[in-house]
């Protein structure tokens, strides 16, 4: 048997020692504080949540942007191909150009909130050798022109369609 070397044979009373007196309650000054961080907090997300999707289309317009990933023929997620140029630049006046691989395209958007429409005013007619750059090519465009809504931060420009699916992925030029 092994003895606990804290065991002492002196016992004290079995009563438990409890502060005296009503347990310490906190002030009115405390509840003000808290209600006032807690309206804080909702002042600023619900008052600034609207401007940040307002402005969402104009942080589009200030970055030029490479394709990174599209969505291919069947459905699928795929990165660019390497050495390809797909790009696209959002002008103020609401007009989209770029590269889609081969060929330039032209396009114009609108913004509102997070949902965009954009409608083709031309593609160039280049002929495009490489079959894997024409079969991107026609991917992209037919991403761009499904795309229905996006996301943008200073890392990403995100493209969805009507069923909230990515298709298009930009990163900064």
């Amino acid at each position: 048997m092994t003895e606990d070397p804290c065991a002492d044979d002196t016992t004290i009373d079995d009563q438990e020692i409890t502060p005296s007196g009503p347990p310490e309650k906190m002030g009115l000054s405390f509840y003000a504080a808290l209600a006032l961080i807690g309206i804080l907090v909702l002042m600023v997300v619900f008052l600034n949540y609207p401007a940040v999707r307002a402005n969402a289309g104009a942080l589009m317009a200030q970055t030029n942007w490479t394709l990174q990933s599209y969505t291919d023929a069947t459905g699928i997620h795929i990165p660019v191909i390497s050495g390809s140029n797909v790009t696209a630049r959002f002008g103020q006046d609401g007009r989209v150009t770029g590269s889609a691989g081969c060929n330039g395209y032209s396009a114009l958007y609108a913004t509102k909130d997070y949902a965009i429409n954009l409608s083709f005013e031309s593609v160039t007619s280049m002929l495009c050798w490489d079959p894997d750059i024409r079969d991107q090519e026609s991917a992209f465009l037919a991403d761009l022109s499904e795309a229905s809504s996006f996301r943008v931060s200073e890392s990403s420009l995100k493209f969805y369609d009507a069923a909230g699916k990515t298709v298009l992925v930009f990163v900064p030029a």
